[in-house]
């Protein structure tokens, strides 16, 4: 049974693979493939944008990279689920590809200009399912704050839950990548300054307890200079690094 027409032939072909890929997607993302569908065959997408095998073959393979598609054996293509992680794994990659190994002053920067707000809608929108999500990470944390990489795992976790309750999807899908690019820089914080991750605690406990009794001004506040602290130690650490290299 021949499935309806969804996609036309393709003029311009440089390079058709990544040009049919790129119409698939579109039509994920316009919903004329939902969640669960199966793609047309390989012979009715050859059919439909007048191409060969090959150019569909490998359009499919990056579909499947990007994580929008997945081949279910012996049952055929199927459009996947987007999710946070789907989008923001391959925005992880870019940044880290692009990004100058210094950027720990670019990032704080982004996230002072977001996280208190993101804070600020934690304490109004929070469940109480977000609060024992939340303290557990602080639990966590406290747990294995002598652990540089344990410690800066948790710290992610902790404010990407704080991302979570604001309860706007735009906040996880932007943070989710800044977030991942923490762990390295803290971790090298927690190695130079003695005490740092027990600062950083001392903060996520008063947001903590903010987002708790939702008092979302508080909970801002508190995210500020919780983050103020966080742009200190790192000029702190790169000041050292500096030093170090001139002598």
């Amino acid at each position: 049974m021949t499935s309806k027409k969804i996609f036309t032939g393709i003029t311009d072909k440089t390079p058709l693979s990544k040009k049919i890929a790129d119409e698939i997607e579109k039509a994920i993302l316009n919903k004329e493939l939902i969640v669960g569908d199966k793609l047309p065959s390989e012979h009715e997408l050859c059919e439909q944008f007048g191409v060969s095998r090959t150019s569909v073959r490998e359009a499919v393979k990056i579909l499947i990279t990007q994580d929008i598609v997945e081949v279910k054996k012996g049952h055929g293509i199927f459009v996947k689920s987007i999710s946070p992680e789907n989008i923001t794994e391959g925005i992880i990659k870019f940044y880290r590809h692009m990004l100058n190994e210094e950027y720990a002053m670019d990032l704080i920067h982004a996230r002072q200009a977001l996280e208190p707000s993101i804070a600020y809608y934690a304490a109004l929108n929070r469940s109480e399912e977000d609060l024992k999500i939340i303290e557990q990470n602080i639990i966590l944390l406290k747990k294995h704050n002598k652990s540089p990489k344990k410690s800066a795992e948790f710290d992610l976790k902790f404010h990407d839950s704080l991302a979570v309750a604001s309860r706007n999807n735009l906040f996880v899908f932007m943070m989710r990548p800044l977030h991942n690019l923490i762990p390295p820089i803290k971790s090298k914080i927690h190695k130079v300054l003695k005490g740092s991750t027990d600062l950083a605690l001392e903060w996520h406990d008063k947001i903590f307890e903010a987002v708790k009794d939702k008092k979302p001004e508080l909970a801002k506040l508190n995210m500020i200079e919780h983050l103020k602290i966080a742009e200190k130690q790192i000029k702190e650490v790169y000041e050292k690094k500096q030093t170090t290299k001139k002598e």
